[in-house]
């Protein structure tokens, strides 16, 4: 069974990420959408965009609305725990992450993670996307929501229409 991972802190969720899972959907019997957490580096997204609340919970209840009718995708959360932020501790990151999320035999990232795919997950197949398809970032987003709703995937545009907008 090829059972597919797409890694990310998705911070915020965009129409990028969902063109991403639309053309690994194809090639995979499974895919595991995650949300990967790490408070240290999660504080400092929040403490620079004005985000409030952005939780890997909710983040996680988008992408299950928007997918609940899809049966091969499943919605996980990652928690990176006390580890540093990437690229620090990835030998205990991979360990942590085969633990959890043993069923999984194929990477899916952008082509800058091949290497670190290639010695800490040395039997997994790895799939490289191709991140400039749909012309956005999260940290774009992030930069001026507002004027970015439009790539927010549509489960998750209201919640920047009010209050935990980050004013741009």
């Amino acid at each position: 069974m090829r059972v597919g991972a797409f890694i990310g802190k998705f911070y915020p969720p965009h129409i990028g990420h969902l063109s991403v899972i639309e053309k690994v959907l194809g090639k995979v019997d499974e895919l595991y959408i995650i949300i990967s957490y790490n408070k240290i580096r999660n504080s400092e997204i929040e403490d620079n965009s004005g985000f409030k609340d952005l939780s890997p919970e909710l983040i996680k209840g988008w992408f299950e609305k928007h997918y609940e009718n899809n049966p091969k995708i499943k919605v996980g959360i990652f928690d990176e725990g006390n580890f540093k932020p990437y690229p620090d501790d990835r030998d205990k990151w991979a360990e942590k992450f085969k633990q959890e999320f043993p069923s999984v035999n194929i990477k899916i990232a952008d082509e800058s993670y091949r290497e670190f795919n290639k010695i800490y997950f040395p039997t997994y197949e790895f799939m490289a996307i191709d991140r400039d398809k749909v012309n956005i970032h999260s940290t774009m987003i992030r930069e001026n929501v507002l004027k970015n709703l439009d790539y927010l995937i549509p489960e998750a545009r209201e919640y920047f229409k009010g209050e935990n907008k980050n004013g741009k």
